[in-house]
């Protein structure tokens, strides 16, 4: 009878919650399967590929920290969007399903989203009715319906953790375990990093700014800044120590990418909102037309916003008018716009109208309030009359924002060997990469996420995020296709027309999918690389390009375009003469010398490497100083071929290639010498990993037996795990401490 009671009593007590629970499922009620997933291109794409290149590596015991599948290779665990401590990855553990492990993480979400500002407003409201009220409309928001579920649906799980955040932070500076709140903030706001919601950063920074300038009005200005202080602290020293294994590896990713230097800012800027489509994009999406983002709560939460209003003497309804104001700006290309261009992290951040974001956070909270508010206007009522109107906003807000919008609709999961294209590839048991023009951009979903199943890499991605140097590549290699194409390890390309590219030979067409949502990935038309080559290799000859560097790579790009062979030759990528010693040198049969590349130090270098067989152009020490056509025709009238070499292991962050005394440059048909944290041994004696080519790696092989290791560790990673794990120790040991306190405190007062 007892434990009946206390089922009751919990079911009453939580009931709310149980609701957002049922009103989740319903919501997403088309992917409660296994087998089917959500008709949205990003989550088919991104999601699929990265939940798939998890389940691969945990088979390893690993972490995906690279990829191969595509861009030719590169980071992946470092991508600030892509997520690592999060239900997906727990799912994929436990029931090896990936399509399992998506579709029940985004409804686990969309409930933490709901629970988190049900937690949030009745916490600053006192009200379970009107934290009911506020968890409605921020799980169902016209933010919600437009962006994130249509979108790149990843971000859900950053959207259910930030009113976490605020909670513990607000807790923080109300109460006087500000210690225990302060550190359960910098937690969640660590799980920010982790579930890779890093576009929700600087609007989180905005919210506990708008915040801590309301909570500084006060008579008690001095003691108050002081905590503010102390709480920050905490927060940034719990959220960093405990986020660093993945910060770390962001940040590094983040610096080396296009961003690293921030957006134009046209691309910061987006598609601004126009204040002239108020209706649509703050108050209904389904009486009013428009298109784009929109962040509108319902008429019924727009009324309860206005009621909100009136009780702006309340320091939350001031905090949350203060951040609808600046998402107002901010979304509309104000002064505020660019003044916030100016600051680092701000600048990295594409599509500022995505900063209505605001407007649904804040809006979801004064809504709770303006509940209140009305409430108070209804108390001369019956009790039962008081209900009937909760009741009907209920329901008017469940019609609008859940029952009147389209629910996510789901396809059937689709199998690699139902494309009959990649069905006829995946018979192909050599390692190859494809790459698909169907998307006449150079980044784009194009079917990676189905090709990586069969272990086919893509030359392509779909990333938003990209290297400079690679995509110069990729547009230069549009003047040689199949030949630039062809170093990157590429032997079939897709196409959705039948074009004739000299060096493509027509294979097949097959069936295409015109209404599939990655069409792409289905062709329909095959053609075969004449100009491939093996992932890993060993050519006869070798050619070093020393001086400035941006000289340096365009005349490689210059000497690819014309009668170089790769089958034969290896182009490595060089600084000064003066940064090699003469045994290095000696490694290649032509060096060739631009701008910046010797001094007065590097003559006798250069005399002894002559000595030696090797040839310089120009030959300096005889007079020259310029390039001349001959000694080009020279280095690159060579004969001979490459020796295709075997790999032993290949996994997302390691392979393994038996040697057998073989001398010679091994091009690795990698971007290993792009990224640091790759390292090449032979039985543990490390040896360089150089750029060659322009895009691939190379290294050099002195005759070596046994076994040739790349390795992927990254120091970023290394450094950040060492803080993440000292960070979660010292975080355990000052809880306990804190927990063993107050129970100490609390004995000794009852005694």
């Amino acid at each position: 009878m007892a434990i009946i009671i206390k089922l009751k009593n919990f079911v009453k007590n939580h009931f709310y919650v149980f609701v957002l629970l049922a009103f989740a499922l319903f919501f997403f009620q088309n992917i409660l399967s296994a087998s089917k997933i959500m008709m949205n291109v990003h989550y088919i794409n991104d999601v699929t590929f990265y939940s798939y290149n998890i389940k691969e590596a945990l088979k390893n015991n690993q972490l995906p920290l690279w990829t191969p599948y595509y861009y030719s290779g590169r980071p992946l665990y470092a991508q600030p969007e892509y997520y690592f401590i999060d239900f997906n990855l727990l799912l994929v553990a436990l029931t090896k399903n990936i399509y399992l492990a998506m579709n029940f993480s985004a409804i686990i979400h969309l409930f933490i989203a709901g629970i988190g500002m049900y937690f949030l407003a009745n916490y600053l409201s006192g009200s379970r009715k009107a934290a009911f009220i506020s968890a409605l409309i921020y799980m169902f928001n016209g933010f919600v319906h437009t962006f994130v579920v249509p979108g790149n649906i990843m971000i859900i799980e950053g959207y259910s953790l930030v009113p976490l955040i605020i909670l513990f932070y607000i807790k923080a500076l109300k109460e006087k375990n500000f210690i225990f709140n302060s550190a359960i903030a910098g937690i969640f706001a660590a799980m920010l990093i982790f579930v890779g919601g890093v576009i929700f950063f600087p609007y989180l920074f905005l919210l506990i700014a708008a915040y801590s300038i309301i909570y500084l009005i006060d008579n008690n200005f001095t003691s108050r800044i002081l905590k503010l202080a102390l709480v920050g602290v905490i927060i940034s020293a719990v959220g960093f120590g405990i986020s660093a294994i993945k910060l770390l590896p962001d940040i590094e990713f983040m610096n080396l990418s296009n961003r690293g230097i921030g957006l134009p800012y046209q691309e910061y800027l987006g598609e601004p909102i126009n204040l002239e489509n108020f209706v649509y994009l703050f108050i209904t999406n389904v009486i009013s037309s428009g298109s784009g983002i929109s962040a509108a709560i319902g008429i019924a939460g727009f009324v309860l916003l206005i009621f909100g209003l009136s009780k702006f003497r309340n320091k939350i309804v001031l905090f949350s008018i203060l951040i609808i104001i600046i998402s107002l700006l901010m979304s509309s290309d104000s002064f505020l716009t660019k003044l916030l261009y100016k600051i680092p992290v701000f600048n990295q951040t594409r599509h500022v109208e995505r900063s209505v974001f605001l407007f649904a956070f804040a809006s979801s909270i004064l809504a709770g309030f303006g509940f209140l508010r009305m409430q108070s206007l209804t108390d001369k009522y019956k009790k039962i009359i008081q209900t009937a109107a909760y009741l009907l906003i209920v329901v008017l807000i469940f019609s609008e924002l859940i029952f009147l919008q389209e629910i996510p609709k789901s396809i059937k999961s689709i199998q690699p060997n139902e494309i009959p294209i990649l069905d006829y590839m995946g018979k192909d048991k050599s390692q190859f990469r494809t790459i698909n023009t169907a998307l006449s951009t150079l980044v784009g979903a194009s079917g990676y996420n189905y090709y990586s199943q069969f272990g086919i890499s893509e030359i392509k991605g779909g990333s938003g995020i990209w290297f400079n140097d690679y995509l110069d590549y990729l547009l230069v290699a549009q003047n040689s296709p199949a030949k630039l194409w062809g170093v990157l390890n590429n032997k079939y390309v897709i196409m959705s027309q039948n074009a004739s590219i000299e060096g493509l030979s027509f294979v097949q067409k097959f069936n295409d999918c015109s209404n599939c949502p990655i069409w792409e990935s289905y062709g329909p038309y095959l053609f075969k690389n004449e100009f491939f080559l093996p992932r890993y290799y060993i050519v006869p000859n070798s050619i070093l390009v020393v001086g400035d560097s941006t000289m340096v790579k365009q005349l490689i790009y210059s000497l690819m375009l014309h009668n170089w062979e790769p089958k034969n030759t290896v182009l490595i990528e060089g600084t000064k003469i003066n940064d090699y010693d003469i045994a290095f040198l000696k490694k290649f049969n032509f060096i060739i010398l631009l701008k910046d590349s010797v001094d007065h130090g590097s003559i006798q270098k250069l005399r002894e490497y002559k000595s030696q067989g090797g040839v310089i152009i120009p030959n300096i020490l005889s007079g020259e100083n310029s390039i001349s056509n001959e000694g080009i025709t020279s280095v690159l009238n060579r004969t001979g071929t490459y020796t295709e070499l075997n790999v032993e292991e290949y996994s997302n962050n390691k392979v393994a290639i038996s040697l057998n005394g073989k001398k010679g440059w091994l091009i690795a048909s990698e971007r290993f010498a792009y990224f640091p944290g790759w390292t090449a041994s032979v039985d543990g004696t490390k040896t360089d990993i150089l750029k060659a080519d322009n895009a691939v790696s190379a290294v050099y092989l002195d005759g070596e037996k046994g076994n040739l290791i790349f390795e992927y560790k990254p120091n970023s990673y290394k450094y950040g795990k060492i803080i993440s794990i000292s960070a979660l120790i010292i975080l355990i040991v000052c809880l306990v401490y804190l927990v063993y306190s107050k129970h100490k405190v609390g004995g000794l007062n009852q005694n």
